[in-house]
């Protein structure tokens, strides 16, 4: 729902309403600040995203009064998603397995948190932190800021009906993701790859239960060199996502069809006409692996993704947001209470960029190893060839010995 307010004021405006700017609004709030929230979109994300949420992601939840039951519910429950299989289809021979963050093992995964890792979709936790903020400014774009010595006032535009009016806020937090409009206005550069490799997601409703057995994965890795790609789950009764790589020099995420789509998704998955398929949304993403130069201009400051870009190897970029916000709102807290100097926000570029640097590297290092996989069963730019190759590797036993190894280191 757009909203129409004239001019007004807050201690922190929060730009972008995804869970990380939901968890920062929350925090702060927490903390007795006035916040105000602004989103462009018109409500909670709506199609499955990011769905690794760590231990300490839900130990802040549980902080902030959430009902962790409630949480809880929303996720796959452990045995539900605890591998990662490497697989030529769905219905078709595995290669090799791996654990998924050790939810095959409740007991060693109980002694890591009264919080566990859990497989909880963005499309399913966002709802519930968009009713716990209870009034985000959906529909409402962020153009621009004048800062003064103690105030930031923020133009922001309804989406709706096009009328501006501005936002007077003592700091600006830019929540709004990888294509951040508080981080270009701010003139803060990205630095490392931006484009490593160019996805489509397409996302279906299906129930593969039956299709994929009584130890379903979160992942599935398609082996097949004409058709690789991973099918993610987000839930394996009705939910799931599949990305495979394609050339945006040739071809756009237009040019995937419905029709198109479930092809795809019916071949990777070796799935006959006698499994319903119904694709519900289609979106093409941009691999990077990028951390910003400065997380701070003044007044302003960039948290989540709008800092950092990680390769989803590892599940590592809505937690590093999360993290980053934690650490941002006492610290603003403190300052705007005159508790602290205002050097202690210095502290949040200094201790965070370089976890992000960090975990942009690791990232990077998960996507790169996955190729091992790929190596071992002799995939090369010719795919017919490949998959013959690939057959042939694998009807011996230092083939599949090689691709047993690939995958277990990774």
């Amino acid at each position: 729902m757009a909203h129409t307010f004239s001019n007004e004021t807050c201690d922190v405006l929060v730009v972008g309403g995804g869970p990380v700017g939901l968890i920062e609004a929350l925090l702060l709030r927490q903390l007795g600040l006035r916040v105000i929230v602004i989103e462009q979109r018109d409500g909670p994300q709506t199609a499955p995203s990011a769905h690794v949420v760590t231990a300490r992601t839900l130990e802040i939840l549980r902080g902030l009064g959430l009902d962790m039951d409630e949480i809880e519910a929303l996720a796959q429950t452990p045995s539900e998603g605890a591998w990662a299989r490497w697989v030529d289809s769905l219905t078709g021979r595995e290669l090799g397995a791996v654990p998924f963050e050790n939810l095959h093992d409740p007991e060693r995964l109980a002694l890591t948190s009264p919080q566990p890792l859990r497989n909880l979709s963005q499309h399913r936790l966002e709802p519930v932190l968009y009713r716990e903020v209870g009034d985000v400014r959906s529909g409402t774009q962020w153009v621009s800021s004048i800062e003064t010595a103690e105030t930031v006032v923020s133009t922001v535009r309804s989406t709706a009906s096009g009328e501006t009016y501005d936002i007077t806020s003592h700091y600006v937090i830019g929540c709004d993701g990888a294509s951040s409009a508080v981080r270009r206005h701010s003139g803060i550069e990205m630095e490392g790859p931006d484009e490593i490799e160019n996805f489509i997601s397409i996302h279906a409703e299906a129930d593969l239960r039956s299709i994929v057995g009584a130890e379903p994965a979160t992942l599935y890795w398609i082996t097949d060199p004409t058709v690789q790609g991973t099918f993610i789950a987000h839930d394996v009764a009705s939910t799931w996502v599949y990305m495979t790589s394609y050339n945006p020099a040739v071809e756009s995420v237009a040019d995937y069809d419905a029709t198109r789509a479930e092809a795809i998704f019916r071949r990777a998955g070796g799935l006959s006409d006698e499994t319903a398929v119904a694709i519900r949304h289609v979106s093409s993403w941009r691999m990077t692996s990028q951390v910003a130069n400065r997380y701070r201009h003044g007044r302003t400051f960039l948290v989540g993704d709008a800092a950092h870009r990680f390769p989803p190897t590892g599940g590592l970029g809505l937690n590093t947001g999360v993290a980053d916000a934690h650490n941002l709102a006492w610290k603003l807290a403190w300052v705007h209470r005159g508790l602290a100097p205002l050097s202690l926000l210095d502290t949040y570029e200094a201790e965070r960029r370089s976890i992000a640097q960090y975990n942009a590297g690791v990232s990077l290092e998960n996507a790169f190893r996955l190729l091992e996989v790929w190596i071992a069963l002799g995939v090369d730019g010719d795919l017919e060839a490949s998959k013959i190759r690939a057959e042939s590797l694998l009807a011996t036993a230092e083939g599949r010995t090689g691709v047993t190894q690939a995958i277990e280191n990774q």
